[in-house]
């Protein structure tokens, strides 16, 4: 295991490839470790490395994202409340930049949807259409040939735009072995729920207790769930009928999708329409990092 300064410059050199400064509550929260650690031990110890000058306190860049994210925040109410409205809509949370409240002005805002079983793709058109009348949605590049699903022009700003990116049937909140790293528990651990029924998030987050080999403080707050404590939905989930309606609708959006699609990983039980696949390039950056400096 190592020491204790060496996983606090690990999780300060994790968050610096996204430009963020933490609070000493941050650091303790997301502190990349397989164990727990109390918040006085690491408090001591952050002491020791900012008396010899290890690690610097910073404030300006995250005061302004904090200030910007405050506002992107009353959007994702709004928002949350409209799609909501739809029966099937089980949780609705904020990840990426602005869960950590890290966005910038021309940041769009990221959602993840999770619907009831063999609801999503009847809900996926319903949820895109309340947006696309209420709010700025970012759309997809209709040019099949861009690097990814959504258009990156440099003229275009996606200030305040919406991006329903993460889609997740409730039969299917255990992200898989191949996923499983720090950057997909640190995406987890960072998610904020903006509507959370039937105790979803904290059933998604124990379904994924594996995230505390690295987070271990994170996953502390969840050791008391238990899996039959969860309220399952029971909506439709013998119905064959709506099955059947799902299935099809499945069908006809992939078909509509798929002369745009390079990236993207789309089933019948989820959907990842991520502008681009970062997590080799981020946990790249961080090796190297914590090699150089660490």
């Amino acid at each position: 295991m190592l020491s204790l300064w060496r996983r606090i410059l690990s999780t300060l050199a994790y968050h610096s490839i996204f430009d963020y400064p933490l609070t000493l509550d941050e650091i303790h929260r997301y502190l990349i470790s397989d164990s727990v650690v109390l918040l006085p031990t690491l408090k001591k110890e952050i002491d020791n490395l900012l008396k010899t000058g290890k690690i610097i306190s910073t404030v300006g860049l995250r005061s302004r994202r904090q200030k910007i994210s405050t506002g992107k925040m009353i959007i994702v109410k709004r928002a949350s409340r409209m799609i909501s409205i739809i029966p099937w809509v089980k949780m609705i949370a904020v990840t990426g930049a602005l869960a950590m409240e890290n966005d910038d002005e021309d940041d769009d805002i990221d959602l993840m949807i999770v619907t009831s079983q063999n609801c999503l793709w009847i809900v996926r058109p319903l949820a895109i259409l309340l947006i696309s009348l209420f709010f700025k949605r970012r759309k997809p590049s209709n040019h099949p040939t861009h690097s990814n699903h959504f258009n990156h022009s440099d003229h275009f700003s996606y200030k305040n735009h919406i991006c329903l990116n993460l889609w997740l049937d409730e039969s299917t909140l255990e992200i898989p072995v191949s996923q499983r790293n720090l950057y997909t528990a640190h995406e987890l651990a960072q998610m904020k729920p903006a509507v959370n029924k039937d105790g979803i998030y904290e059933r998604m987050m124990w379904e994924n207790r594996w995230g505390k080999k690295y987070l271990a403080n994170v996953w502390k707050r969840f050791e008391g769930w238990k899996v039959n404590r969860l309220k399952r939905s029971s909506h439709f989930q013998t119905f064959d009928l709506f099955s059947l309606l799902n299935l099809l609708s499945f069908r006809l959006q992939l078909w509509y999708m798929k002369p745009k699609m390079t990236n993207e990983r789309v089933s019948l039980r989820s959907a990842f329409f991520h502008p681009g696949n970062r997590t080799d390039t981020i946990l790249s950056k961080y090796d190297r990092l914590c090699h150089r400096n660490i």
